[in-house]
């Protein structure tokens, strides 16, 4: 994930980047399976926890909607880490 992504105004219809469109402008059926891979793809490098496993097939069980914000905070802090490293970030 390389580009910067748009804050959610809306609620988001897919689990992938940009988030509030369809991957290549075509409907996907994203299924638990595949909104766990997108959770774990932004928690890469991460560790986890046995609770943390437990938990994210939970959430990747909940609504497009809600697992695809989860999905775009994480890849947004992501972001906003990087930058801050490269000492792009604002002051606080």
């Amino acid at each position: 994930m390389c580009e910067p992504l748009a804050l959610l105004d809306r609620e988001p219809v897919s689990v992938h980047a940009p988030f509030l469109s369809y991957p290549g402008g075509q409907y996907r059926h994203e299924d638990a399976q595949e909104r766990q891979a997108s959770l774990r793809a932004a928690l890469h490098g991460v560790p986890l926890g046995a609770y943390d496993e437990r938990i994210l097939p939970w959430l990747a069980g909940w609504e497009i909607p809600t697992v695809a914000t989860v999905v775009s905070l994480l890849w947004r802090v992501r972001q906003a880490t990087q930058q801050d490293r490269r000492g792009g970030g604002e002051s606080r």
